[in-house]
């Protein structure tokens, strides 16, 4: 769920998972898994290329249920796995100016489950303002519950 943070340009997202800390890390960090469920409801996602290590880099595409592509990039600078992920992003339509944010998300193991924090950091309050007019609140906390379907499967 996406909380109102007091951080002017930044988007917290918080979220416990009935599913090991490992579990939940590797859904993060596998393109099989995260094609799942990255992206809001009745996205797909492709990914060409993803390297998990620091100065790799994730590429890909969501596929709107509108048939908008919206491309994406990723470049990690942090992996402490299954603590930690930090890595820049610019994605958006092709068309449009991309949004460019930081990525960092923490992995808690609490009691066999597994509390996820997201932060999106924008290089401005305008910039996150900007995302928050183009739903990624929304976006996220759909993205989030797409997680817990895909845990629940990989887990039967």
């Amino acid at each position: 769920m996406a909380a109102r943070n007091p951080v002017a340009n930044e988007l917290l997202f918080t979220r416990i998972y009935d599913a090991p800390r490992a579990l939940v890390f590797a859904a993060w960090t596998d393109p099989q898994h995260i094609g799942k469920w990255w992206g809001p409801n009745g996205f797909t996602t492709t990914t060409h290329a993803m390297e998990v290590k620091v100065g790799g880099v994730w590429d890909y595409v969501m596929h709107g249920p509108d048939g908008t592509d919206y491309p994406g990039r990723g470049v990690y600078s942090e992996i402490v796995e299954p603590e930690r992920l930090a890595f820049s992003h610019v994605g958006g339509k092709a068309d449009d100016p991309h949004l460019t944010c930081e990525f960092f998300v923490t992995f808690e193991e609490i009691d066999g489950r597994t509390k996820v924090t997201l932060r999106m950091i924008f290089p401005t309050a305008e910039a996150a303002e900007h995302a928050r007019d183009l739903g990624a609140e929304g976006g996220g906390t759909e993205s989030l519950e797409r997680l817990a379907d895909v845990l629940r499967e990989a887990a039967a």
